[in-house]
């Protein structure tokens, strides 16, 4: 039987080789153009071990370096929403950078940047940068220090840093043709020949597929839905949206009250969370 492997597109892979140091700064570089120097990873075990719970949100690589915070996603599917998930992820990336009685100046410089196998803005660049602008005066500088980055691989060939055009066409081709693809693909290969790890990720895949597919047809046959498209997406759609909002409002009644402390304790603790929803009324 031929054994299955994982590809770069793959999040756990795409996890898995970024935690490679050499490999994210390079990408970094290329996307971003900054130097990373020396990079420490917040989240590494979860790179490595599917079943490990995340930070609230669950984020893909969240990685420090040279006093920046990067959180590099992958994307593989469509989504409507992709700007208010990079919303949600940059609050969940902040609310854990400040201690307690900390001034807002000392929020790092953050990135957020999604890997995109597709446009996501239908424009064909192969990179865009989203930054806050005051509408009136778009020369006034907000300051807030975070760009939001989205990749676009199905435009490589316009790219201009030949690191970048390396990595989105071996995403979009397969073909690993430069330098950086080179070392990446062999990254995957090397790590599909740990079968331990790969067969925890295709359990945890099947058994995420399979939970999904009983709230399906749980939903169906309580009558949830109108209808399998408008009813499950959207409820689906809804449910996190909302999930989103009352997070969203906890911590800015805590921040608001002076409660630092425990405006991160509930990206981390969901028991602590759902009491302080209550205590607020949310």
């Amino acid at each position: 039987m031929t054994k299955r492997k994982l590809g770069f597109q793959d999040r756990w892979m795409f996890n898995r080789v970024l935690c490679e140091k050499d490999v994210c700064r390079k990408i970094l570089r290329a996307a971003l153009g900054i130097e990373a120097g020396e990079i420490s990873y917040l989240n590494a075990e979860q790179c490595f071990e599917p079943l490990t719970s995340g930070r609230g949100v669950r984020l893909d690589v969240f990685a420090r370096g040279d006093g920046r915070v990067y959180d590099i996603e992958m994307q593989v599917a469509k989504e409507r929403d992709l700007g208010r998930r990079m919303r949600y992820y940059q609050a969940a990336m902040d609310v854990g950078e400040l201690g307690a009685g900390a001034d807002f100046g000392d929020l790092p410089e953050s990135y957020v940047m999604f890997v995109c196998t597709f446009d996501a803005y239908g424009k064909g660049s192969p990179l865009y940068v989203i930054e806050r602008q005051c509408i009136d005066y778009r020369d006034l500088d907000v300051g807030d220090g975070s760009p939001w980055v989205v990749l676009n691989a199905t435009a490589w060939e316009t790219a201009a840093d030949p690191g970048l055009r390396d990595v989105l066409r071996y995403l979009q081709t397969g073909e690993a043709l430069g330098p950086l693809s080179e070392e990446i693909d062999a990254l995957v290969d090397a790590f599909n020949e740990d079968r331990e790890w790969v067969n925890r990720v295709l359990t945890y895949e099947q058994e995420t597929e399979m939970r999904c597919r009983r709230a399906r047809e749980e939903a169906l046959e309580q009558g949830i839905e109108q209808g399998i498209e408008q009813g499950i997406e959207q409820g689906i759609e809804q449910g996190i949206e909302q999930g989103m909002d009352r997070l969203g409002a906890l911590v800015g009644r805590l921040i608001d009250a002076g409660r630092l402390d425990d405006a991160k304790r509930v990206s981390e603790d969901a028991a602590y969370r759902e009491a302080l929803l209550v205590e607020f009324g949310l």
